[in-house]
C-alpha cells in the first residue's frame, strides 16, 4: 500500500480503536504467536484485509506513520510499534488473526537481512510455526479457531507468492484450504517460483522457531532476533549488526 493509500485511510475512512474485549484477546494471541509490540487498529471500507506496518514507516517526508495516529487517535504509541489495520467490517476474529500474521511475517521479512535466495524457504517456515503455535495455543484452551486462522494465514501468503509475483497455480485452491502449508502441490509450486527454494520437510519445523522472547519486544529486537534463528536454521552466516542511533523510547499523545 502506497504512503498516500495509508493516508487516506487514515484521514478519509477513519480508524478507530477497538472496544470489545474480543480484540484484547486477539492482542494476546497475537503477542503469543508472534511476540512483538503491536498495536491494532479498526479500519474503514477500503481496508479488506489485514495490514501490518511499522509505526516509523514515513507517509511524507519526516511524518511518520506513528505520529500520525498519535493526532487523530487517543492513544499512546511508543517507538518500535508494530500497527496493524484490521478491516472493521470483518466479524472473525481467527480470520483477521491469521491474516495479521501472514502480513506481520512478510513485513519481518523484509526489514531483516535474510539473504535474498532463502527469503521464500523464511517465509515457508515461519508460516508453518505460526499454524503449529496457533494449534498449540487452541489444545491449551484458547477460543481461536485454527481452521480459519489458516484460511487467513493462506490468504495473505496468496497475495505475495501468486498476486504480487505473477505465478499461476497448478491447483487453483491451494490457498482456500486451512491445511494449504502442507501440501504437495503448493512446494511444487514454490519450487518452480523460486529455484532457492528448497522445500523444507513440515514435519522437522517446530512451533519454538518463532519463541525468540518471552514477552513482546520492541519491533527492531523482534526483527533482529528471528532473523537470527533463521540465519541459523538456514545456515546463512550472520550479519554484523549496524548501531542504532538512540530514540526516545516513547511517543505520547498529551491531548
Amino acid at each position: 500500500m502506497r504512503s498516500g493509500e495509508v493516508l487516506s485511510l487514515i484521514w478519509q475512512d477513519g480508524v478507530t480503536l477497538p472496544i470489545h474485549d474480543n480484540f484484547r484477546a486477539f492482542e494476546a494471541l497475537f503477542s503469543r504467536i508472534l511476540p512483538v509490540r503491536s498495536a491494532a487498529l479498526l479500519a474503514g471500507p477500503s481496508c479488506t484485509r489485514p495490514l501490518a506496518m511499522s509505526d516509523e514507516l514515513e507517509l511524507a517526508p519526516a511524518l511518520p506513520l506513528g505520529d500520525v495516529l498519535v493526532e487523530e487517535l487517543p492513544i499512546d504509541l511508543p517507538y518500535g510499534t508494530m500497527v496493524l489495520f484490521l478491516p472493521e467490517a470483518e466479524a472473525d476474529l481467527s480470520l483477521l488473526l491469521g491474516g495479521a500474521v501472514g502480513e506481520s511475517l512478510q513485513l519481518m521479512i523484509n526489514l531483516a537481512g535474510i539473504p535474498m535466495e532463502r527469503e521464500t524457504d523464511a517465509l515457508y517456515l515461519t508460516a508453518h510455526a505460526a499454524m503449529r503455535r496457533a494449534a498449540g495455543l487452541r489444545a491449551q484452551g484458547a477460543k481461536l479457531d485454527t481452521e480459519s486462522f489458516g484460511l487467513g494465514l493462506g490468504r495473505s501468503l496468496e497475495r505475495h507468492w501468486v498476486d504480487e509475483q505473477g505465478g499461476r497455480l497448478p491447483d487453483p485452491t491451494v490457498f482456500s484450504r486451512p491445511d494449504f502449508l502442507w501440501q504437495p502441490s503448493l512446494q511444487g509450486y514454490l519450487s518452480r517460483l523460486d529455484p532457492g527454494f528448497t522445500a523444507p520437510d513440515p514435519r522437522m519445523i517446530n512451533g519454538d522457531l518463532l519463541r525468540v522472547a518471552d514477552k513482546p519486544l520492541v519491533l527492531s529486537e523482534w526483527v533482529g532476533g528471528t532473523e537470527a534463528v533463521l540465519r541459523a536454521v538456514l545456515g546463512a552466516p550472520e550479519r554484523e549488526t549496524p548501531s542504532l542511533q538512540s530514540r526516545f523510547a516513547a511517543r505520547f499523545n498529551l491531548r
